[in-house]
This record gives structure tokens, C-alpha cells and sequence, in this order.
């Protein structure tokens, strides 16, 4: 730092509203998970398994959500060993809906 600047303060500059930022018809949600995404403070930034599990994204997890051209989705909740292994398994399981987890039981198919 500067020594000659020692003293000099920073002016106060109040936040933006998200609701300003974004098009009127953002979803609530979405605005939401963005404004807790986006915090300064890493102690209070929610984590990459908070934000999957975030109803944002609570369509990815119904069965029968398709993409815009009627294509399934991809496959989403095959977690590989590594993000299994780094994450509480209580938060792995919140994520994989019971539909999923009813399919890989009877050792059907995991696609949708």
C-alpha cells in the first residue's frame, strides 16, 4: 500500500437492486440464486451442491422435462466418484430425485 494514501476513504456506494439488473421477467428464483451466488464473502456463498440443490433448478429433476427441440435431458445425476467423495452424502442424495433412484434400484436404465 501506498504510504501517502494511508488515510484515504473509500466512498459508500450502495447496491443495485438485482431486480433492476435483470428483465422484469426473471423468475424470482432465478434472481434469488444469482444474489447468493454472487457474495463477497465466501462464508456466506453458497457452496456448488447448495446451488444444484437450489429451486432454480427443481424442473431439471422432473422426470419428464425435455429440452426445447423434445429431446430427453441429459443425464444429470450420474456423480462421478470424485464429486461423491468430496460432498456430504446427504447432499448427493437431496439432489437425485426418487424417481432416479427407484430406476437405478430395479437396475433399469438410467437415462430418462
Amino acid at each position: 500500500m501506498n504510504p501517502n494514501y494511508s488515510e484515504f476513504k473509500f466512498p459508500s456506494i450502495k447496491a443495485h437492486p438485482w431486480q433492476k439488473v435483470f428483465r422484469s421477467r426473471t423468475p424470482t428464483e432465478a434472481i434469488e440464486l444469482i444474489s447468493r451466488l454472487l457474495v463477497y464473502n465466501p462464508e456466506r456463498r453458497l457452496t456448488p451442491i447448495e446451488a444444484l440443490q437450489h429451486p432454480f433448478f427443481e424442473e431439471l429433476r422432473d422426470q419428464h422435462t425435455r429440452l426445447p427441440n423434445g429431446n430427453p435431458l441429459p443425464p444429470l445425476f450420474d456423480f462421478t466418484t470424485e464429486e461423491i467423495k468430496n460432498s456430504n452424502p446427504q447432499d448427493i442424495e437431496q439432489l437425485i430425485p426418487e424417481w432416479y433412484r427407484d430406476k437405478k434400484a430395479r437396475g433399469g436404465e438410467t437415462q430418462y
